[in-house]
C-alpha cells in the first residue's frame, strides 16, 4: 500500500533506519560545526580501537590455543585476559557507530528520529538489553518479524524464538560472508540468548529490589559472550588458512 517512488527509496536506503515510511520527522537545518566536531571524535575513537586491537587483543589471541581444545583453566585465563580490551573496543565501536556515525548521517540527511539506542548499560535482564542497544534493528524485528507472528496466531514465546532465530542467521552471515568462514559460533551465541532471557527474567523477578540482574548481564556481556567468540573465530580462521596453504 506504500506509494514508493525513486526519491523516497533512495532516501530510505541512506537514512539511518531499516523501516520504510512515506515520510520521516525532519530537522530544519544542518549544523555544520556540530558535524565537524562529531567527525573529529569519530576519527579519534576509530584510531583508539585500532590501537587497542593491535597492542592488546592481537597478541592475546595469537598467543592462545583454541578454547575448546585447550585445558579448561587455560581457556578461562585467556578469556579473562581478553575480556577487558575486548570490552573497551566494543564500547568504542558502539560509541563510534551508534552515537557518532548514525547521528552524523542523520544530521546530514536532516533525519529527525535520533533514537538509535537507549540506556542498555542499565539493563537488568538480557531481554532488556536486546530491546535497547540497537533500536533500528529492534524496530525492524518488531515490525516485520515479531508482530506478524502474533497477528498470525503464533504464541508470544514462539514469536520471540523466531525473532532470535532470524537475528542469529543475520549475525552469522555478517561474520561468515566477509571471513568466508561458516562455523556457526555467532548463530549459537545468539540462540543461547533465549534461555538467558528466561533465566535473567526469573532472577530479576525474584530479586526485584536488587541489581543482581544487571550484574549477571554484565558478567555475560564481558566474559561469556564476545571474548569467547573472538577466540573461537580467530583459531578457526587460522586453521582454515593453514589447511589452504
Amino acid at each position: 500500500m506504500y506509494d514508493v517512488n525513486f526519491k523516497s527509496l533512495v532516501y530510505f536506503m541512506v537514512a539511518p533506519t531499516l523501516c520504510y515510511q512515506l515520510s520521516y520527522p525532519r530537522t530544519q537545518a544542518i549544523r555544520k560545526s556540530w558535524v565537524v566536531r562529531q567527525l573529529i571524535k569519530l576519527i579519534i575513537f576509530t584510531g583508539l580501537m585500532g590501537f587497542i586491537i593491535e597492542q592488546y587483543i592481537n597478541p592475546i589471541v595469537q598467543n592462545s590455543l583454541h578454547p575448546l581444545k585447550a585445558n579448561f583453566l587455560y581457556a578461562i585465563e585467556r578469556i579473562l585476559k581478553l575480556s577487558v580490551p575486548n570490552l573497551y573496543v566494543w564500547l568504542c565501536m558502539f560509541y563510534s557507530f551508534f552515537h557518532l556515525w548514525l547521528n552524523i548521517l542523520a544530521e546530514l540527511l536532516r533525519f529527525g528520529d535520533r533514537e538509535f539506542y537507549k540506556d542498555w548499560w542499565n539493563a537488568k535482564t538480557v531481554e532488556e538489553y536486546w530491546r535497547m542497544w540497537n533500536m533500528p534493528v529492534h524496530k525492524w524485528m518488531v515490525r516485520h518479524i515479531y508482530l506478524p507472528c502474533l497477528r498470525n496466531g503464533i504464541p508470544k514465546g514462539v514469536a520471540i524464538i523466531i525473532s532470535f532465530l532470524v537475528s542469529a542467521v543475520f549475525h552469522e552471515l555478517c561474520i561468515a560472508v566477509p571471513c568466508h568462514l561458516f562455523e556457526f559460533w555467532a548463530f549459537i551465541g545468539i540462540m543461547i540468548q533465549v534461555p538467558l532471557v528466561l533465566i535473567t527474567s526469573y532472577i530479576q523477578n525474584k530479586f526485584r529490589s536488587s541489581m543482581v540482574g544487571n550484574m549477571i548481564f554484565w558478567f555475560i556481556f564481558c566474559i561469556l559472550g564476545q571474548p569467547t567468540c573472538v577466540l573461537l573465530y580467530y583459531h578457526d580462521l587460522m586453521n582454515r588458512k593453514g589447511r589452504s596453504d
